[in-house]
């Protein structure tokens, strides 16, 4: 078995090594790669505001390549021997190549003013880059050529939190990060197949220098996948692990106070607490609840659009379902205001749904809009019996607006646009953390029970699930001996699943998503530190992880 499994191993290894060649991912990065290639050379002259220089590498230069301009100046001397062992050269400005020819090329400068006799050169200095993928981008695709130009030596990575194609958002953060290129990855799909875009920019001025566009077939994604969950390390290790002193509940993450910072948010089910994380957390300021709240839900979104996100807490007061929203004012919180909804962000909008205790989550669920005040609008459509804690929607591949949901059994289903199912998953998702009961008509019925599911988040295509593992499978009750986070992608034509990640100790009761980073809030077994109960601590409390998801 062994030996099989070493054979299979190789055999992958050479069919990838075959496959490379031919793969328009790695054909991409050495285009990309082909403009950051070292040269030097020689301006031979310059008129009317055209330079023409001889270069060392002339099969290598390309039209959009960008070399610094030298100027030859005074000598330096050996210290001892006062020997002549160089001149200083100081930079003038920056070429751009515009024509490539046999004996020479020609170009403008970009900064600066340049002679005869001054010298032009691209350093074997590495390249600080920016790369942003758009949100529609199959993040395998995007993240084999960031390992591509990232492994070349050439590119210093600088990375980001945004996912977006447009690119002055791009330019903009790239300007703030000081780095040299900025590369815009996006996708569109025609008669199922994939078209990859890359457009490249220099950051000083803006300037593109290229812009081509792939085609993908649906194999390459499916074996990067593969290659993924066969070659990663386990997904199971935190890069963080922080010991709460209380039992957490919720968890969010947010840029609070308009800084470009994400702060963290923890609900103990009364009360918000907000830390900066870093190699501890450390406490910033905090929204206390009334002794009646039992938090179902917290949230974040900015949807006055004033740089700062607000704080959206929903909770059961009294048996009746409040949400009440928030926002930083410079030293504490200022509550916006407060509705009988459930309020939950979607996409980059805020949606409600009303609650009764006799019918539970019967009414129609709405968009909330901000026109100078938060107010109820058009209704969200969707298939009937998905609740508002119940769903996400997902883009099809013709762009249609598709809805992944749980049901109140814990599977996994996707419908259509027509609210028609045509997906449920095989087994259910191992239980839900917060159940209620709606009030019984009489006295002599069981209530009906209700559960606020676990979040849905998406990641380019992908839809992160919870799943957890009772101790006993019969007997729910006693508790989760571990969890996961899995992840699922709808390819057109069937649901894929892949684990994300694995092991995470106890239940885990919320998960947040900070750029390339998974923060988790687990309780242990039980509720109880057993090992705290030896040592004489405090045995109560939760576990809050951090992992990285960056290449998967």
């Amino acid at each position: 078995m062994r030996r099989s499994g070493i054979v299979l191993l190789c055999f992958l290894l050479l069919g990838s090594l075959a496959h490379a060649e031919d793969d328009p991912i790695t054909k991409l990065s050495q285009t990309t790669l082909s403009y950051f290639k070292p040269m030097s050379g020689t301006v031979l002259s310059v008129v009317s505001g055209k330079v023409t220089v001889t270069l060392s590498d002339k099969d290598g230069l390309k039209p959009g390549m960008r070399l610094k301009a030298l100027r030859e100046g005074e000598p330096f001397l050996h210290p001892v021997t006062r020997e002549v062992i160089g001149k200083v050269e100081a930079a003038v400005g920056v070429f751009q190549t515009k024509e490539a020819g046999a004996d020479s090329s020609s170009g403008v400068m970009i900064t600066g003013e340049a002679r005869p006799g001054d010298r032009v050169r691209l350093s074997d200095t590495r390249v600080r880059m920016l790369f942003c993928q758009d949100k529609g981008m199959d993040w395998y695709l995007a993240d084999d050529l960031y390992r591509k130009l990232k492994s070349s030596g050439r590119i210093e990575m600088v990375d980001t939190a945004l996912e977006t194609g447009d690119e002055k958002t791009v330019l903009a953060e790239a300007a703030k990060l000081g780095v040299e290129v900025a590369v815009i990855l996006t996708a569109r799909e025609a008669d199922k197949t994939t078209f990859f875009r890359e457009r490249a920019y220099w950051v000083s001025d803006g300037s593109l220098f290229l812009d081509t566009e792939i085609k993908i077939g649906a194999d390459i994604s499916k074996e990067l996948r593969f290659s993924e969950r066969l070659f990663s390390p386990g997904s199971g290790d935190p890069v963080m692990t922080f010991d709460l002193s209380f039992r957490g509940r919720f968890v969010a993450s947010a840029d609070i106070d308009g800084d470009g910072r994400q702060e963290l948010l923890i609900s103990n089910g009364k009360d918000i607490r907000v830390y900066m994380p870093g190699t501890d957390l450390q406490p910033l300021w905090e929204i206390k609840g009334s002794a009646t709240d039992d938090h179902l839900w917290i949230d974040t979104v900015d949807l006055n659009k004033n740089g700062k996100d607000e704080v959206v807490v929903t909770s059961m007061k009294n048996n009746e379902v409040v949400s009440s929203v928030y926002e930083f004012n410079g030293s504490g919180f200022t509550k916006l205001w407060e509705t009988r909804h459930f309020l939950r962000r979607s996409g980059n909008g805020l949606i409600a749904q009303a609650y009764s205790a006799n019918d539970g989550f019967s009414k129609d669920i709405l968009n909330i809009v901000w026109n100078g005040e938060f107010r109820t609008g058009e209704k969200v459509r969707t298939p009937k019996g998905v609740n508002i804690y119940d769903f996400v929607f997902v883009e099809g591949p013709s762009k249609e607006k598709l809805v992944f949901a749980y049901d109140e059994k814990g599977y996994l289903n996707l419908y259509d646009d027509k609210g028609t199912r045509t997906w449920k998953s095989a087994a259910p998702t191992g239980g839900f953390i917060s159940s209620f009961a709606k009030t019984s008509p009489a006295g002599y019925l069981d209530p009906e029970v209700w559960s606020v599911k676990d979040r849905l988040l998406q990641r380019q295509r992908e839809i992160m699930v919870v799943t957890r593992i009772p101790l006993a499978e019969a007997v729910r009750t006693v508790g989760y001996k571990s969890s996961a986070i899995r992840n699922f992608w709808w390819n057109g034509f069937a649901m894929e699943e892949g684990a994300m990640i694995d092991g995470i100790k106890g239940a885990l009761l919320d998960y947040a998503v900070a750029g390339d980073k998974v923060i988790v809030l687990s309780s242990p077994f039980m509720g109880l530190k057993f090992e705290n109960i030896l040592k004489g601590e405090n045995p109560l409390g939760s576990m809050l992880y951090i992992y990285s998801i960056k290449g998967r």
